[in-house]
């Protein structure tokens, strides 16, 4: 099984985007976000993040902040969950280390961000470099409320994202000439996100008959400088 081997085979396609990079630099400009359709091919992708995240689930590794009432103001909030080899405990670190590692995720990151760094520094006019991969989990009702712009501070850091969903439809809705307008999620779509982008992540819903949903969202984090 593909999601067992110690390497992962990363394949992109960017010819696709040969032609709407200046569409793809002008939404970036506009929204602080581009998605860019159809350049990888997900199919051993899938089955290895998913056992992956089989694996690492019952790790305290729960990213949630619940919403608070000020004033008749309902505060910023969120949950999920937040698979990092960036973590306070050493155990921790290494066993996701392990696993992704294990299931081919680490050699998968690697070869796409070497393939498409070059594609995401035309669209962004920045100089980026690979940092790590992590994985988000959305399990039903799993979501982040609206944020962005009063939220971030660091102002080099890129996220590189390749949304995956199992029995349900995702998205993740941007600020878009006043209203949060979805963009969804697509198998092979890459979605980059820079700092000051105002967006959110609507609840993961279950299909009507259908199994647990669940999202996961590989995620190579960029730094430029």
């Amino acid at each position: 099984m593909v999601a067992h081997t110690d390497r992962l085979v990363a394949s992109f396609d960017t010819r696709r985007t040969a032609l709407s990079v200046e569409g793809l630099r002008s939404h970036y400009v506009a929204h602080r976000c581009a998605q860019i359709p159809q350049i990888a091919d997900v199919t051993s992708l899938r089955p290895a993040a998913r056992a992956a995240y089989e694996e690492l689930r019952d790790e305290p590794v729960l990213d949630a902040q619940e919403h608070t009432d000020n004033d008749g103001e309902l505060g910023y909030g969120f949950r999920l969950l937040r698979i990092d080899s960036k973590s306070e405990s050493p155990a921790h670190s290494a066993r996701v280390t392990t696993v992704f590692r294990r299931h081919g995720l680490l050699d998968w990151s690697e070869q796409a961000a070497a393939q498409l760094i070059p594609l995401v520094n035309r669209i962004t006019d920045r100089e980026l470099r690979y940092e790590r991969m992590f994985l988000l989990a959305y399990r039903e009702g799993d979501y982040i409320g609206p944020h962005g712009a009063e939220h971030d501070t660091d102002l080099d850091r890129f996220n590189l994202q390749f949304p995956l969903c199992y029995n349900t439809v995702g998205s993740m809705r941007i600020l878009r000439q006043g209203f949060l307008e979805p963009m969804y999620d697509r198998d092979g779509d890459a979605r980059l996100l820079g700092p000051r982008m105002w967006h959110e992540v609507p609840p993961l819903l279950r299909l009507p008959g259908s199994a647990d949903p669940l999202r996961l969202v590989v995620s190579l984090r960029l730094r430029a400088g």
